[in-house]
């Protein structure tokens, strides 16, 4: 699955403001001078961007993707890649282990493989920015729930991985490396878009209404849905995010 430059460069102002910056400092402290760091499924480098100033003198951060479009953009911000197929190798070689917004889109069985080999190696991890279900319209719309459950179940299906674990997946991650003996810390970071950011709300918007429509049962709610949601005053949304850290003991 990939994203296009210009959706992953919309989000950037969203991603870093939502993120937890409490984390990432607890992150770098955990790292030693030098170190290697690799930013699983980086695209453009956006969270790499985010994490460096919080990081050791030296650190060396390598965005990893398949998306060879993705990584030549962020070889011309100045950051180091390597293009790297994750179905095939969840976890590179690495000091410290990166990632924004990926672990609701892989599935069961590479989470799975993802918690053994860092449990194998430990290493500091954050994975940043994994959707937890939560989204609020404001104002709320009569269809509403009906077309959040329908994109909620579009979470779930295969997204290049397999069967996805979605909303469950930090959780999931949290409670398989705390039972392998890692300290976890999940933190809320959620996105908090207004109203008067009419492109990206439309882009919500529309973005909800195409995945909701392929699971929701009347497929013509979801029409009606973003129909009135267009046309009336565009409502401000907050979605649910959680940062995860995890650092051996």
């Amino acid at each position: 699955m990939s994203f296009s430059v210009s959706w992953l460069r919309q989000r950037e102002p969203y991603d870093h403001a939502a993120r937890s910056r409490e984390l990432a400092v607890r992150f770098g402290e955990a790292l030693a001078p030098g170190a290697r760091v690799v930013d699983l499924a980086g695209g453009l480098g956006s969270g790499a961007r985010f994490v460096a100033p919080f990081l050791p003198p030296g650190v060396q951060v390598e965005v990893v993707d398949h998306d060879e479009a993705l990584l030549a953009e962020a070889r011309r911000a100045g950051l180091a890649t390597r293009r790297v197929d994750l179905r095939a190798e969840p976890l590179p070689d690495a000091d410290g282990v990166h990632t924004q917004a990926l672990l609701d889109l892989v599935s069961h069985s590479w989470l799975a493989r993802f918690a053994e080999a860092l449990l194998h190696r430990p290493r500091p991890l954050l994975a940043a920015l994994t959707v937890d279900g939560r989204v609020t319209w404001s104002p709320e719309h009569e269809d509403d729930d009906s077309v959040q459950a329908a994109f909620r179940a579009h979470q779930l299906l295969d997204r290049g991985f397999g069967s996805s674990p979605g909303p469950q997946a930090a959780p999931w991650l949290a409670f398989a490396l705390r039972a392998g003996g890692m300290q976890v810390q999940v933190v809320e970071a959620d996105w908090q878009i207004p109203a008067t950011d009419a492109a990206m709300v439309r882009a919500m918007l529309q973005g909800t209404a195409e995945a909701a429509r392929v699971t929701h049962e009347a497929p013509e709610v979801v029409d009606r849905w973003l129909a009135r949601r267009l046309a009336g005053p565009l409502p401000s949304l907050t979605v649910g995010h959680l940062d995860l850290l995890a650092l051996p003991r």
